[in-house]
């Protein structure tokens, strides 16, 4: 599933499974009174936790003339409530009259707990806010055992203003709605984020009527002004790849034919999805307001210039000893993880980069492997003097290349089984790297690995090699083989300057810029 842009993930501790909760209120649960908890619309914990299947209760026939197949999940419902089946096959419990969803995951006594504070929270929406339109105000709830004690969970949605709102002051924003984003301020941005749970809630509880025809021309002119800004710009914020979004016009081409029809509420999931995404995208990058993120590599935060006396040397060293490797994976992990946010489309082609690198190397490997052992069958090359410099430079050689094969095998295996994984999981790896003490340079540096290891093995075989050639050849040949070493080693030298793939003498001094000037 793609995600347009996830931040550093906030994982909160383990509390109790809905089952739990019914398990842990009494018998006189109407004396009970839980404390009301804002929480947000992809906090419903609906796809963790679920119940498993009794197999001690199963029928072993069928009824004669059994015609009708009503639920029995909850036979404890009255006539307020009914059971809805979701399209994704979730069932849960709505009441027409208090225009109130819940999870189908509690007992007999835990309904009616949470039946008194549906009462309870209308009571005080109503004391608050005396004007307010309930026609377009839905409540979701469910009760939680957190640390102990019973809560109740809740969120209204005003469908009319797209939007969610509390009670009680949300004090958790910053995890919950925010997803630990930093600089969250602005009214105007806030909105975005509620919208997206909106949505969010929407695509769970697709029972209220909205005008799909509206909405799908609003969702088809944001996927056409994605898709064009994917085919003219590379810096396109769109959380979809340019196939992504042909596709999606052509489903929403499918959708229109039963836009007005409101029976089924599979288009409105698929609306919802759709436009959680689109505005997540909107409040991760700051949309509507003078520091909004316009390109997808840009920062909107002031860059971190800090001169760290450790991790600076050692990042020069290791880059000397990589040939600079590390610096062009860290430049492309940065174009994916930008303020600790990961940009779907990029992270794809990031992994499909990689891939194709670690391929290319395991070829070149193997045979620089081949060319290593047949060197050293030649008949000049006398493996019985083990102390030889050329026979050491080729075992070194050897040692590399194998290095690398194993390295580029084991990580380009790592990526098929991770690497197209959601998005989300990718940028909690990411945030875990990030809070380390060398971050995302670490991962840079294990993805530059087999470069490095296969540069050190043809090294070390081309010094076996000429070892070999100086210590046995006549001074004439002697004399044209040095002539081409130096040509040779003057178009590297060049390449690498025309390519400024060595920066090592401007970034000394940047390095030392930055220390004096914090002094």
């Amino acid at each position: 599933m793609p995600v347009a842009y996830i931040p550093k993930q906030f994982i909160p501790p383990r509390i109790s499974s809905l089952a739990e909760v019914s398990n842990a209120i009494p018998s006189n649960a109407l004396d009970i009174t839980p404390r009301f908890v804002p929480f947000a619309a992809n906090d419903i914990l609906r796809y963790d936790n679920r119940p498993l299947v009794d197999k001690t209760h199963e029928r072993d026939h069928i009824p004669a003339l059994m015609r009708r197949f009503p639920n029995e999940s909850c036979p404890w419902l009255n006539a307020d409530w009914q059971s809805c089946i979701h399209p994704e096959g979730a069932l849960y419990l709505y009441n027409m009259n208090r225009k109130t969803f819940t999870e189908a995951i509690m007992d007999e006594t835990t309904f009616h707990l949470l039946a008194r504070c549906v009462d309870e929270l209308y009571d005080m929406l109503i004391s608050r806010v005396p004007s307010l339109e309930s026609d377009d105000i839905e409540l979701v709830v469910q009760l939680w055992l957190a640390e102990g004690e019973m809560t109740c969970q809740y969120y209204f949605v005003d469908h009319a203003a797209r939007t969610l709102f509390w009670l009680h002051d949300n004090r958790e924003a910053t995890m919950n709605i925010f997803s630990g984003l930093r600089g969250v301020d602005d009214p105007s941005h806030i909105r975005f984020a509620l919208e997206s749970e909106y949505w969010t809630h929407c695509e769970r509880y697709p029972n209220h009527q909205m005008d799909r025809v509206k909405l799908l021309k609003e969702l088809r002119e944001v996927v056409m002004h994605a898709s064009a800004e994917i085919i003219t710009s590379d810096m396109s914020l769109s959380p979809f790849d340019a196939d992504e979004l042909s596709r999606i016009l052509e489903l929403i081409n499918h959708l229109r034919e039963n836009a007005e029809e409101n029976d089924f509420p599979h288009s409105t999931c698929i609306i919802a999805r759709f436009m959680h995404y689109f505005y997540r995208a909107k409040f991760f990058n700051f949309c509507g307001l003078p520091c909004a993120r316009l390109d997808a590599d840009k920062s909107v935060y002031e860059e971190d210039t800090g001169f760290h006396l450790l991790i600076s040397p050692l990042s020069l060293v290791f880059e000397a000893m990589l040939f600079w490797a590390p610096q062009a994976h860290l430049k492309d992990i940065r174009r994916v993880w930008v303020d600790e946010c990961i940009n779907t489309p990029r992270w794809k082609d990031f992994n499909r980069n990689l891939m194709t690198e670690w391929t290319g190397i395991t070829i070149y490997s193997t045979v620089m492997l081949a060319v290593d052992v047949s060197f050293l069958a030649v008949p000049n090359v006398n493996i019985s003097q083990s102390q030889s410099i050329g026979i050491i430079a080729t075992y070194l050689s050897i040692i590399f290349i194998t290095g690398s094969l194993i390295a580029s095998v084991l990580l380009a295996r790592q990526n098929q089984r991770y690497g197209f994984e959601s998005a989300d999981k990718a940028a909690e790896f990411l945030s875990n790297l990030t809070g380390t003490f060398f971050g995302v340079k670490a991962l840079a540096t294990v993805h530059s690995l087999p470069y490095a290891m296969l540069m050190w093995g043809m090294i070390y075989f081309a010094i076996g090699l000429l070892y070999n050639v100086f210590k046995f050849t006549t001074t004439a040949m002697l004399a044209s083989i040095v002539s081409g070493c130096v040509v040779v080693i003057m178009f590297i030298s060049w390449f690498i300057w025309a390519a400024r793939e060595v920066h090592i003498f401007q970034r000394l001094a940047r390095s030392v810029l930055r220390f004096t000037s914090k002094r």
